[in-house]
């Protein structure tokens, strides 16, 4: 097995605890912070499925990366290419989930949404 086929064998793998997670939120099974104190049931349950798509996508991105090393893992430029992207819509989505629980703490705090 090349070791590019084992790196998209381990990005593959990394992406199931955000399938999970996903799953568990959207379930309401994952347990809510002590900061949540303000919001709403309606509020908490909109906040857990935009988290849940969130992390699918992110999901769906490492799985896109592992194809792609499957695909590409000889060609340099190619790879190189898939991992800055795969960095920067990485990066961007855990920065979406970042300002979405920002965001609902602070409709909470003001009192409404």
């Amino acid at each position: 097995m090349a070791t590019h086929h084992l790196a998209a064998l381990l990005f593959a793998l990394m992406a199931v605890p955000a399938f999970l997670s996903a799953r568990w939120l959207a379930q309401g099974r994952l347990p809510l912070s002590n900061g949540s104190t303000g919001m709403t049931v309606r509020d908490k349950a909109v906040l857990d499925n935009k988290l849940a798509r969130l992390l699918r996508m992110i999901g769906l991105a490492m799985l896109a990366t592992a194809a792609g090393l499957v695909l590409w893992g000889e060609q340099e430029r190619r790879l190189l290419g898939l991992i800055v992207v795969m960095f920067l819509v990485v990066n961007g989505l855990a920065a979406a989930c970042i300002y979405t629980v920002a965001s609902a703490k602070r409709r909470a705090r003001r009192g409404g949404g």
